[in-house]
């Protein structure tokens, strides 16, 4: 098995806490919808994921301007979470939900909530176990790093 390559000294290392040490703005996006999971995504063609996909890129769009988070790109690179909301008692592996999380990102880029979804400025994506609720559904919170 190939061993990791040694970590560059410019590079923070790897832990439990984020790379940063100051957090600026935190916006929680919450959007209730058929979650779109990798399993999913697998099986149909891509004629029907299509208007899934764009479903939810618009609603991300919205979500963002229903929040006030800023459009302008006076946003700086931000740190993403992920956390899938799942109805009743449905289990879930952690990063299923991928598919809708790159569209949810995809349409906040749509907004211009960031000119691009790079490293540059989306710095980090992390993924939480899923969360137990009524309706399903995804929810990004968004903290910008300083």
């Amino acid at each position: 098995m190939p061993s990791l390559p040694p970590m560059d000294s410019r590079q923070p290392p790897i832990g439990d806490g984020d790379w940063t040490a100051t957090f600026g703005r935190r916006y929680t996006l919450t959007h209730f919808d058929d979650v779109l999971t990798i399993n999913k995504e697998r099986a149909v063609h891509w004629s029907t994921r299509s208007p899934v996909v764009a479903r939810w890129r618009e609603a991300y769009g919205w979500l963002a301007h229903a929040t006030n988070v800023p459009t302008d790109g006076s946003l700086g690179a931000c740190h993403v979470d992920a956390v899938p909301l799942v109805r009743g008692r449905r289990r879930q592996d952690v990063a299923a939900c991928l598919p809708v999380v790159k569209a949810a990102i995809d349409g906040l880029v749509d907004v211009g909530v960031w000119p691009d979804d790079t490293p540059e400025f989306v710095l980090s994506l992390r993924f939480w176990p899923q969360q137990t609720g009524p309706d399903s559904g995804l929810r990004l919170v968004i903290t910008e790093a300083i």
